[in-house]
């Protein structure tokens, strides 16, 4: 079960098995508070987010899960994940769960529907999708709140943007890469990189705002992943 839920695919080393079980009792509260929730917060998120993209027509699969204490939520093979062991609040779970909607909806509605896996340009566009739409959808949280899912990141947001321009012009010059340690070094926490940690969904999240001042959701959603990369390059050259 552990190595089928993981997000990557890959077996779990021993330790790491060791790691999430030992997790378990730090978030026993949690996660017996959480998990009547679950399907709720899953619920809720698509009928806010469903309607926005016209996207009645799509199955969504959603489950609410203990995850291994590293990812909050995610989407593989078209179903949306949320590990309830890592979701603080209410406000966090509302954002997130509507985060993990749009990313089931925005990789199937194109034509050619986008892979699980692709370029960091692929990734850029996503993430920045999702982040930028719960912005909208959620006006009474911060931006740095949508970025993160909760409080406390107004350093770094304010980092992100000392860093902007440098930071557009590496993701340019890697767009089209899907090396492991290029996507982390703009989008997770733990690649190593001279920017404040998943400056990737910042600078996303830039690019969709600016892309609304003149397309709706439901065209946005349906870009294919050339349309997206296209723009993205012709943005972050700009």
């Amino acid at each position: 079960m552990l190595n089928d839920l993981t997000r990557s695919g890959r077996t779990l080393r021993p330790a790491q098995r060791e790691k999430a079980f030992a997790a378990y009792e730090r978030y026993a509260e949690r996660i017996s508070a959480n998990a009547p929730h679950g399907t709720r917060w899953i619920e809720q998120a698509a009928a806010r987010v469903v309607p926005l993209l016209d996207a009645a027509h799509v199955d969504i699969n959603g489950v609410a899960m203990v995850g291994l204490a590293t990812s909050n939520g995610w989407v593989a093979e078209g179903t949306l994940y949320l590990a309830v062991e890592l979701i603080p609040d209410e406000r966090a779970a509302e954002i997130l769960a509507a985060h993990e909607i749009a990313h089931a909806l925005q990789a199937p509605l194109p034509a050619h529907p986008w892979p699980d896996e692709g370029p960091l340009g692929q990734d850029i566009y996503s993430e920045g999708f999702a982040t930028a739409l719960t912005a909208e959808l959620f006006p009474q949280y911060s931006i740095a709140e949508h970025l993160w899912f909760g409080p406390g990141y107004d350093d770094w947001l304010a980092d992100c943007r000392r860093h902007d321009a440098a930071a557009r012009a590496e993701i340019l010059a890697n767009l089209d890469s899907d090396e492991d340690e290029v996507i982390r070094r703009f989008l997770t926490l733990s690649g190593e990189s001279e920017f404040p940690q998943r400056i990737g969904y910042y600078v996303g999240m830039r690019f969709i705002q600016h892309l609304r001042q003149q397309h709706e959701w439901p065209d946005l959603a349906r870009w294919t992943t050339g349309q997206a990369l296209q723009e993205l390059r012709a943005w972050l050259k700009a």
